[in-house]
Formats: structure tokens, C-alpha cells, sequence
């Protein structure tokens, strides 16, 4: 039967005698439960909805309390145009004073039929989006033997997108999602999200390996 399926027989044992606190996990416990029981030819979904039964899965637990930010102290508008009129007129009496002593006397004349000066507001410069990049197509291909594989949206707590033993030769493809993914026998895969290598399933051997791509 390890032959067959490929199941350790020290799980096989703890699988029989219903010892499922010896084995990785839920999710290795429903696969083993389904490729056991497609292997003496019974109804693999007989047995893991029992199983659910048996053992349902603990809630998850509540999440911490969100920090309560702080609050900024709020700043009439009106009191900031009364500070920055006052300090213009500040610059203005300033510079009145230091130029009148350099610069000679206009006739009221030339003082009417002189332009009033202006000043160049330049529009303001407002930063661009930061727009993240999209990941590419996740491939994980089956190209040294077989290996099951269990693959989740977003985290080890998201939806399940595929539960199975993928068979040598196998390949699976995902699109551009975040994904949590547990391989069985990551020597025997080979995964690339957008035609490169993921990081950590290169050497890991015959163990067990979580990753997120």
C-alpha cells in the first residue's frame, strides 16, 4: 500500500488506527484520506466529509484590536490667512523701509503710469501613482516524480484552488493572484511565476515546503 500511494507507512499505521494528530496536518490528512481510498477503490469523498464531521476545523481566532489613531489637532483655516497676512505685511513694511532709502523719489506721475508688480504662482506638482506590478502566470509542473500539492487564494487561511496529487508529468498553471501553496515532494516539481524559479523550493528535499508566490 506505501508502493501505491506513496503514503509513508508510519502514516499509513497512524491513517488506520485513526491517529490524525501524527500526521502533518488537515490538509495532508484529507488527501490521504482521499488517494487511501481511491486506492482500495471506495468513495474518497465518504470519508473525508466523515472525517470533517469528526474533527471540524477549530474557528479562527478574533483579530487584534485595531490602534486607534491619533488625532491631529485641527487648524482654523481663517487663523492661518490672518498669520499669513500679517507676516506679508511685515515683509512688505521691511522692504518699504530699506528701499526707500536707495531709491529715488518717483514724480506722482511716473508713480501712477507704473505697472503694479505681480507674482508667478507656478501650478503645483502633484506626485504620480505608485501603481503595482502585476505578478505573472504561475506554472508548477510535475517533471520528477509525483507530488501533492495543495494551493490557496492569498494565504494558508484563503480558498482552496486545487487539493491533489499531481502525477509526474503533470503541470498546473494559475494566473495572476496571490497565492499560499504546500508541496508534498518539492524535488519532484519544478514552479516559475512569469518564467523564473520560486525563492526557498530549490533544495528543500523531501520535506514539506509552504510557499507564497
Amino acid at each position: 500500500m506505501e508502493a501505491l500511494t506513496r503514503i509513508r507507512q508510519q502514516q499509513l499505521a497512524a491513517l488506520e488506527a485513526e491517529r490524525y494528530e501524527l500526521l502533518p496536518g488537515r490538509a495532508y490528512t484529507r488527501a490521504f484520506l482521499r488517494t487511501y481510498a481511491n486506492a482500495l477503490g471506495l468513495d474518497a469523498d465518504h470519508f473525508v466529509a466523515e472525517f470533517e464531521e469528526r474533527n471540524p476545523e477549530p474557528d479562527d481566532p478574533a483579530p487584534p484590536p485595531r490602534m486607534l489613531a491619533r488625532r491631529r489637532r485641527h487648524v482654523p483655516i481663517r487663523a492661518l490667512v490672518v498669520v499669513a497676512a500679517l507676516a506679508g505685511v511685515g515683509v512688505f513694511v521691511a522692504w518699504s523701509g530699506t528701499s526707500h532709502q536707495d531709491t529715488p523719489k518717483l514724480a506722482p506721475a511716473a508713480v501712477a503710469a507704473a505697472p503694479a508688480p505681480h507674482a508667478a504662482h507656478a501650478a503645483p506638482t502633484l506626485p504620480l501613482p505608485v501603481v503595482p506590478p502585476t505578478p505573472a502566470t504561475l506554472v508548477i509542473h510535475a517533471a520528477n516524480g509525483d507530488c501533492w500539492v495543495l494551493v490557496r487564494r492569498g494565504g494558508p487561511n484563503g480558498k482552496i484552488l486545487y487539493e491533489s496529487t499531481l502525477t509526474k508529468g503533470g503541470t498546473l498553471r494559475f494566473g495572476s493572484v496571490k497565492l499560499w501553496i504546500r508541496f508534498g515532494a518539492p524535488a519532484n516539481v519544478v514552479a516559475t511565476r512569469g518564467g523564473r524559479p520560486l525563492t526557498g523550493l530549490a533544495g528543500a528535499g523531501a520535506q514539506p515546503v509552504d510557499l507564497i508566490a
